[in-house]
């Protein structure tokens, strides 16, 4: 009997001194990944959003094994580099922008750094162009992400205006000169202007409170329709822009769907939510471990061709129902 209860304290003694040894060698639980994401506007929140909608679909879910620290400059883009820095400062596994201000901006910030964190763009024009990656097939360094195709679209909008209302012949064309390919753009849409028959002229945007000296000059040119060039002032102004625009009679043809929301006839693009949920492919390989310099930039999975009947009816006109019928998405009372 004392043999036997002998035995089993030893065998208890064992088992506990075995289980110390096999705790301190098992894993501790990984800390959530850190995600520090940069944003211009109230607008591309939304490109957040369907970032988060579709790592969760993958398995990363918030407040369990991911956690998201979001700056945003609310439209003041002097703000960026401060913001970018205490995002820094949370010392994140990986930085996201949301657009092609926001992305300059990181890479400014994180190029010095001996160990920059990875950054990915959800959705720029042309990244190779305006600097972000070396390549968009092979990026090269630390950043990677989704070209929106905003550059290469936009003769298509015109295209796609004059479609629509085959009678307009005097279109004007809407831009910022600070975007990249302002100049380039005005010259690929001259050309396809003078092959439709179409009177052109550029009007541009700085400031809010050029609007309504531009809307003056657009009525008194008697413009028929309005194309919206894409651009970080432009997008942030839409609604003021499709007011006077419909006070005016004038249809515009917009970036986004979300323009078309706002009151544009139509619109021709990347939604701010496809261009999250297409960016957190991206995101989620480089939480896995892949270079992102060898993440190609990729190109818009979707875009969508949007037209809102309502804002034909407020301007008593009715677009062609052959081109009508090729659209995405109509927005209609019925």
């Amino acid at each position: 009997m004392k043999k036997m209860i002998a035995l089993l304290c030893s065998a208890m003694v064992i088992a506990f001194l075995l289980y110390g040894h096999f705790s301190e060698l098992s894993p501790t639980p990984k800390q959530p990944y850190k995600v520090g994401v940069l944003v211009a506007n109230d607008l591309r929140l939304v490109k957040v959003d369907g970032l988060k909608a579709r790592l969760r679909e993958m398995g990363l879910i918030e407040g369990e094994n991911i956690v998201f620290h979001i700056e945003n400059g609310e439209s003041d883009l002097t703000d960026l580099t401060e913001l970018g820095k205490k995002l820094l400062l949370g010392k994140p596994d990986i930085l996201v922008a949301s657009g092609a201000v926001e992305a300059l901006s990181l890479k400014e910030l994180t190029s010095a750094l001996e160990s920059p964190p990875p950054v990915v763009f959800m959705g720029t024009l042309s990244p190779s162009v305006i600097g972000l990656v070396e390549d968009t097939l092979r990026p090269g360094n630390h950043l990677t992400g989704l070209n929106n195709y905003h550059y290469e679209l936009t003769p298509k909008r015109f295209e796609l205006l004059h479609r629509l209302l085959p009678e307009i012949k005097k279109v004007a064309i809407l831009g910022d000169t600070r975007v990249p390919f302002f100049e380039q753009t005005q010259a690929g849409l001259y050309q396809a202007s003078q092959k439709m028959g179409i009177e052109l002229s550029t009007y541009t945007l700085t400031d809010v409170q050029e609007i309504q000296e531009v809307f003056r000059k657009i009525q008194e040119a008697e413009e028929e329709g309005i194309v919206l060039l894409p651009g970080f002032f432009l997008e942030s102004h839409t609604e003021e822009i499709v007011q006077y625009a419909l006070a005016f009679k004038i249809p515009v043809f917009g970036v986004y769907p979300q323009d078309t929301m706002a009151g544009c006839l139509a619109s021709y693009g990347m939604s701010n939510w496809n261009q999250g949920t297409q960016s957190a492919n991206m995101v989620y390989k480089i939480l896995q471990g892949q270079n992102p310099g060898k993440i190609p930039v990729e190109t818009p999975d979707r875009i969508i061709f949007s037209v809102n009947l309502q804002t034909a009816e407020q301007l008593g006109i009715t677009p062609s129902q052959a081109v009508l019928s090729l659209a995405d998405e109509v927005i209609d009372d019925e």
